[in-house]
């Protein structure tokens, strides 16, 4: 009983006797008709597996366990852009945030052999709003200490800017080619700038006016303005034949769409399938600061896509959100989907996150209908997390041995002494706190996910698994992978 926190009395009272009765004894393998106990929703990570490195991030993960006993995984991948850019850092290098505190500065000369429209440069705030930043760029003349005490061709002040936002300076009519020098000074907040290991030829770092080699700050040259759109986020897919042992090289399935209400980014993907469709459920905004996001939905006939993004009235072109925030607008809004096909209901979960407000809230629906985000019918709070401090997105599924739904969501994220939370409910409207997981989990893990079937279901007879995302650096984090056990 180390491996969770109990809370004996919402254990509903059949449960509660069976586990009194047979106490800590090792959990059946295999659930048939003839035996009568059934395996408590409770359950322990087993000792577990990296399924992703770090140098980046896999998290968030939806994950599908089919019929023939492959699994299909789904996470949050780092975004790209819309069209070609120059890169000025080794794109396969392992990447990690450089923090710039107060008084220090970070510079990257380079050459550019054509004119071109805009110089960028990825900085990280460690997810805070507060945290600012100068870009100043600068012809290149003899060395660093001539050319920083020379004329700027151009500068500007990036107040409270969005974490992993692509910093930069354009010109109308282009700048001409030629040798030139980027520099990121008055750091404020929590402000940085992102690397990428290795050295590329032509491109020369600095940190405080000092040459570094090893490692490139993360920039890019734009050629024209349609190249200067970049996005944050977007859906990364693998699958698994063994059990998560050995996986399928990434294929990013699903990215926002250029001009239109997501084009900032398709994040938090969660999956389920009704009929003959996936359903992904996703969050993006339209707010550069990375709040007041809505949560969307999209549909293919394949895990891999391609998707057709709802539209308002259909399935198709221009993405409209299914579910809309009308909260605060300074905060971080709903988003983080997941959802549940039971008895022919699509439960749609998402997080309503406003002030002095967290919250998973859920919609339901008829699954069979083939326009069922034109029809959701809001639900309210499922799960309320407003008191547990830092809680973040529920992963929700259906035990149909225990007639009972069950959401995880971790508390204490990205803390050394990070933890999962277990809930249940009996209708998947209203849920209760049952049970706290903390043994064989990684510290600084966040935003966690389970498996279960193509409808969200939990079968306890087949092995099943917990994954998330852990690391102390803001954004370059590994993903975990734990078989688990459910309790007798």
């Amino acid at each position: 009983m180390s491996d969770v926190v109990y809370h004996r009395s919402r254990i509903p009272g059949a449960v509660l006797f069976l586990f009194l009765l047979i106490g800590c004894g090792r959990p059946a393998k295999n659930i048939t008709a003839a035996k009568t106990t059934l395996l408590s929703a409770v359950f322990t990570a087993d000792a577990g597996w990296d399924i992703y490195p770090g140098g980046g991030y896999r998290y968030g993960p939806s994950i599908i366990r089919n019929a023939d006993g492959s699994i299909d995984a789904w996470f949050a991948a780092p975004g790209g852009s819309f069209d070609s850019r120059q890169l000025l850092y080794s794109d396969p290098g392992t990447q990690s945030p450089l923090p710039l505190s107060t008084g220090n500065r970070a510079a990257q000369q380079f050459t550019a052999g054509s004119s071109f429209y805009a110089i960028a440069v990825a900085c990280p705030n460690w997810n805070s709003t507060n945290s600012s930043i100068t870009l100043t760029l600068y012809q290149w003349n003899t060395d660093y200490a001539t050319t920083v005490a020379g004329t700027p061709v151009a500068t500007q002040v990036y107040t409270n800017y969005a974490d992993n936002q692509n910093l930069q300076l354009a010109k109308a009519g282009n700048f001409p080619a030629g040798a030139y020098l980027w520099l990121l000074s008055n750091p404020s907040g929590t402000a940085g700038v992102w690397e990428k290991s290795g050295d590329v030829a032509g491109v020369n770092n600095y940190v405080n006016g000092q040459l570094v080699t090893g490692n490139s700050f993360q920039s890019f040259i734009l050629s024209t303005p349609s190249s200067g759109l970049s996005y944050w986020d977007q859906a990364a897919y693998r699958r698994t034949t063994d059990d998560g042992k050995t996986w399928s090289t990434d294929q990013m399935v699903l990215k926002p769409t250029l001009g239109s209400r997501d084009q900032l980014s398709v994040c938090d993907p969660g999956l389920v399938k009704a009929g003959n469709y996936y359903y992904v459920g996703y969050t993006s905004t339209e707010d550069t600061a990375g709040v007041f996001n809505h949560a969307y939905v999209a549909r293919s006939t394949s895990p891999t896509g391609p998707w057709q993004k709802w539209n308002g009235s259909g399935w198709g072109g221009n993405p409209q959100p299914v579910i809309t925030f009308t909260g605060n607008s300074k905060s971080w809004g709903a988003g983080e989907p997941c959802m549940v096909v039971n008895n022919d209901t699509l439960f749609f979960y998402y997080t309503w996150n406003d002030v002095n407000i967290l919250e998973t809230r859920v919609a339901t629906v008829n699954a069979s209908d083939t326009i069922w985000p034109a029809h959701v019918v809001l639900r309210g709070t499922a799960v309320d997390k407003s008191t547990i401090s830092g809680a973040d997105h529920c992963d929700i599924k259906y035990r149909a041995d225990l007639k009972k739904y069950y959401a995880i969501h971790t508390a204490a994220r990205l803390t050394v002494n990070s933890y999962i939370v277990l809930w249940e409910s009996a209708d998947g409207i209203s849920f209760t706190k049952i049970a706290e997981i903390r043994s064989n989990l990684k510290p600084y893990l966040h935003s966690c996910g389970w498996s279960g079937d193509e409808k969200g279901h939990i079968d306890p007879s087949k092995r099943q698994y917990l994954s998330y995302a852990y690391g102390p650096d803001w954004g370059n984090w590994k993903t975990a992978w734990h078989p688990i056990s459910f309790q007798p």
